[in-house]
């Protein structure tokens, strides 16, 4: 059984509406490969690992969150020749979804983070070139920093770093994935009385406005606080086309 691979690329844009972000990545279709698609890979990185995973799998149609495009031309040369070499040889199509897939209301990496902590009166927050990219929240009652901390070490199995300069006791949460720990998401943090932020990739420059601002923020892995709306995507995607779905994890530890 195959699907078109149009129908599934239509299917994807109606739900991330790609066209409507303004973004650094070039998101959709990046690399077009056979027209029947067999099977779909999802991982967080367009490398020459998850291709070869792919192909082994016999799925021949790529989504990831960091894709090739990133809003500069370059040459087709070394590693950039080995990868789009073995997409274009085996007809793999490679489709990429950066902050639309972020900050999806209902299974983006934020979205989903916030559902799985439990958050209450969940609203957009972080805003990014014009656009808020994650969400914030309330939980149902106020925890102590330390019980939160094993909770995320139990989401974010690959390590976190949590740094304690605001109250003890938290209520309001913040989650942006990725590298989010900017200076003006750190200001609107302060501003909107977060009592805990979620991000991914540590910062060394953030350390003094962290604590200068008086918050407490946790570092849980750019990889690691990407990979959720993949992990949804991986069962919607089975349940509407019937092909073969897998998400591969290849972690980078940072």
């Amino acid at each position: 059984m195959s699907v078109k691979r149009d129908a599934i690329i239509d299917f994807l844009n109606s739900i991330f509406k790609p066209e409507e972000w303004k973004d650094s990545s070039m998101n959709g279709l990046q690399v077009e490969g056979s027209d029947e698609v067999k099977g779909i890979a999802l991982g967080v990185d367009a490398c020459l690992e998850l291709f070869e995973k792919a192909m082994e799998d016999n799925l021949n149609f790529v989504i990831v969150h960091h894709g090739f495009y990133w809003g500069k031309v370059f040459p087709i040369t070394s590693f950039w020749k080995k990868r789009f070499k073995f997409l274009l040889e085996n007809d793999i199509s490679l489709y990429a979804c950066h902050l639309p897939m972020d900050a999806n209301p209902t299974m983006g990496h934020n979205s989903t983070i916030a559902e799985k902590l439990g958050l209450l009166n969940v609203s957009p927050f972080g805003k990014y070139h014009g656009d808020f990219i994650g969400f914030s929240g309330e939980l149902g009652q106020a925890e102590h920093i330390d019980s939160l901390k094993e909770k995320l070490s139990d989401l974010f199995d690959y390590g976190i770093r949590v740094f304690k300069f605001g109250k003890e006791n938290v209520k309001t949460v913040a989650v942006v994935s990725g590298d989010a720990a900017t200076e003006d998401i750190l200001k609107e943090c302060a501003e909107k009385g977060i009592d805990l932020f979620i991000t991914g990739e540590t910062n060394h420059v953030a350390y003094h406005v962290m604590k200068e601002l008086g918050l407490n923020v946790a570092f849980c892995g750019h990889y690691a606080t990407e990979r959720f709306s993949l992990f949804e995507l991986e069962k919607v995607l089975k349940e509407e086309f019937q092909i073969p779905v897998k998400f591969f994890e290849i972690p980078t530890g940072m």
